[in-house]
């Protein structure tokens, strides 16, 4: 036992957040075989929260977490040390490779508590956040399901639980909405002006409202807003962008870049949403855009409110989030059958060709030789995030690689989610670990240097059920064909919207084996596909992928349309 006198000392250097005082006089008035859990802990706490935390710091914070868990086991203490040992292992992993033995020794004790544990909404989201680390997608299925039904689960995170369906191959889009729009539910309710107190007469066009944390050049949508903002018909429509900062790399270069093309940006912030609702509201917006949806939900829940006549989803998480309050999804016929619209709950307004379209970037496009003409082999790849690659996809992958005896696979993700070791062992299990090169993305600092890599690529090859769009694109743009495969709902048939609408329809697959067929047929018939090469090079840009102004004139006239059905 700890007298009441050492107790109170370290109660009040830790309220005065004197954690390295704290941790020096714990250990030397508390001998570690005495050391109780909720100590332990404590003490673990306070190396993570050191100023200047060293990786010395992370490994001591393991080691006290540990021991909490140990100690106190299935007490209140043990559930914190096991816990926050998970959620650390994560952190610590991301830094150095070094601390990767903790993932496993974390996935052990989460085995050991879970049916324990299984109803604290901490220790579930600890779980998840483990596991999706490792990339174990079925894994983070069981635990999701678990927290969606969960009442303490903070409601952000069964937000996104319920978005992680999308990365699941077997997910039905009638469950996947019954679970958004009863999630929806326990949104707050924020207060809004009634429509009717505000005088829309007095705009002198049609205003339109865009909300989204990423506004900056280093998210994917600013390719596709940037010129669907510049060729809006200035004369009929005022473009408002109402921005949350995340703390991107090279927000404000973005941010400018945006602003050239809006009337106002408006910087939200610093606000709260019940202030944010106001602000947006004092615009006197016809028609607010949702451009983040699950991704963003802390923010998306301005739309529980009626903020203006008119709210649209659109370009964000490709599905719904189940608010009554969003009235529109913006799609294409490519996306949404008629007899699929029922299983949406916004009306689906279909886009002609295509849901959006891409202005490309501002550097010289080549017309580089096809790696297989200068190489003995041939080389897939793929851009992706890897959390997208699911189990189904390494399996096909790897048929592919099987059959093209010559082959590999470069990988590379958008940003740093995962040790590459992770990836690696997900193909082990077929036998063509030794065929995947994996890049690390902090090598490819730059836009250039990323769109480069497909410069290594023969074909890519697109993620399922959760498809890939702006990595679609790029390839596309870069001259790389993408074979497919045809999905079943908005987000697993963007793929194939993008495909169908560049006219190289052959790329689409409409079963997994068709997809391995094609791969396979491409690398047994390269002058074929040098051919279907070039010509996507060559013709790419002259499709709806890029036709950013006509794509701009549908997107305008079919708001104009939404405005008259309204009136």
């Amino acid at each position: 036992m700890i007298n009441e006198e050492i107790k109170k000392k370290i109660e009040n250097l830790f309220e005065k957040k004197k954690y390295k005082e704290l941790i020096e006089f714990a250990n030397q008035h508390v001998d570690s075989d005495e050391r109780p859990p909720g100590l332990a802990s404590l003490i673990g706490t306070c190396y993570f929260l050191k100023e200047k935390r060293s990786l010395k710091d992370l490994s001591f914070s393991l080691k006290f977490f540990e021991e909490a868990y140990l100690k106190g086991q299935k007490s209140m203490h043990g559930l914190s040390g096991v816990t926050n040992f998970m959620n650390l292992s994560v952190i610590a992993a991301k830094k150095s490779t070094d601390f990767l033995p903790n993932i496993y020794k974390a996935e052990k004790y989460y085995e050991e508590t879970s049916n324990f544990f299984s109803n604290n909404a901490n220790f579930l989201v600890a779980a998840k956040n483990l596991f999706w680390f490792q990339l174990n997608n079925q894994k983070v299925k069981t635990i999701s399901d678990q927290i969606i039904f969960n009442k303490n689960t903070p409601l952000i995170e069964k937000s996104g639980s319920i978005f992680f369906q999308n990365y699941i191959y077997n997910l039905s889009q009638k469950e996947y909405t019954e679970a958004a729009v009863n999630n929806s539910k326990n949104f707050p309710k924020y207060i809004s002006k009634k429509l009717n107190e505000i005088n829309f007469n007095e705009n002198q066009k049609i205003h339109l409202g865009f909300v989204s944390g990423d506004f900056t050049d280093q998210h994917s949508i600013f390719y596709f807003l940037k010129d669907t903002f510049k060729y809006l018909d200035k004369k009929i429509f005022k473009i408002f962008l109402f921005s949350f900062n995340r703390g991107q790399n090279n927000y404000w270069l973005g941010q400018n870049e945006i602003k050239k093309v809006a009337d106002e940006f408006i910087d939200l912030e610093k606000f709260k949403n019940q202030e944010c609702i106001e602000i947006i509201q004092g615009k006197k917006i016809n028609i607010l855009f949702d451009i983040m949806g699950f991704s963003f939900t802390k923010r998306t829940l301005i739309f529980n409110a009626r903020v203006a006549p008119i709210q649209i989803s659109w370009l964000a998480t490709c599905n719904t989030v189940g608010l009554n309050n969003i009235d529109y999804m913006l799609a294409d016929e490519n996306l949404i059958t008629q007899e699929e619209e029922n299983q949406y709950p916004e009306k689906i307004i279909k886009l002609p060709n295509i849901w959006n379209a891409h202005c490309g970037y501002d550097f010289e496009r080549k017309l580089n030789i096809s790696p297989c003409v200068k190489n003995d082999f041939f080389t897939f790849g793929s851009l992706n995030r890897y959390h997208k690659i699911s189990d189904q996809v390494v399996e096909v992958w790897s048929k592919i690689l099987l059959k093209c005896e010559k082959s590999k696979l470069i990988l590379k993700s958008s940003s740093f989610e995962c040790n590459i070791q992770m990836i690696r062992e997900k193909f082990r299990k077929y036998g063509v670990e030794h065929k995947i090169e994996i890049l690390d993305v902090r090598n490819y600092p730059y836009k250039k240097d990323h769109l480069n890599v497909y410069n290594k690529i023969d074909l890519a090859l697109d993620t399922f059920p959760y498809n890939g769009v702006t990595t679609t694109f790029e390839a596309l743009w870069m001259g790389v064909p993408v074979i497919v495969l045809k999905g079943f709902n908005f987000n697993s048939k963007c793929g194939f919207s993008i495909i169908k609408n560049s006219n190289f329809v052959n790329l689409i697959s409409e079963s997994p084996e068709e997809y391995v067929e094609r791969a396979v047929y491409f690398y047994n018939n390269k002058s074929e596909f040098l051919k279907l090469k070039n010509n996507v090079f060559n013709n790419i840009l002259s499709t709806p992928l890029f036709k950013t102004k006509k794509f701009s004139e549908d997107f305008g006239k079919s708001l104009l349309s939404i405005m008259k059905n309204n009136l």
